[in-house]
């Protein structure tokens, strides 16, 4: 899979995906051709998601920020001070 991962081009990505499809198409274990039914069933998400040059891993790093703060701080009384807490833990 990480073959497929590391493609450069979409038509390049589609040619290893289907080659991952046709070699793990008759495996034994049930997990296996679970994910493959998933991939197949959205190949075209999978592929532009290879291709794509974006990421959301910023926002998923300062959401887990705010759900450190808040379980920290056992839930806060004052929304005020909270947001407070928010921006002066995150940076902005």
């Amino acid at each position: 899979m990480r073959y497929v991962l590391k493609s450069s081009t979409r038509r390049q990505a589609e040619r290893r995906l289907n080659k991952w499809f046709k070699w793990y198409q008759f495996h034994d274990c049930g997990a296996i051709s679970k994910v493959e039914k998933t991939l197949i069933a959205r190949k075209k998400e999978w592929l532009d998601t290879i291709i794509s040059p974006l990421f959301n891993g910023i926002m998923e790093g300062t959401n887990n920020k705010i759900k450190l703060i808040k379980r920290r701080g056992f839930g806060y009384r004052n929304d005020t001070r909270f947001f407070l807490r928010l921006r002066l833990e995150i940076g902005r």
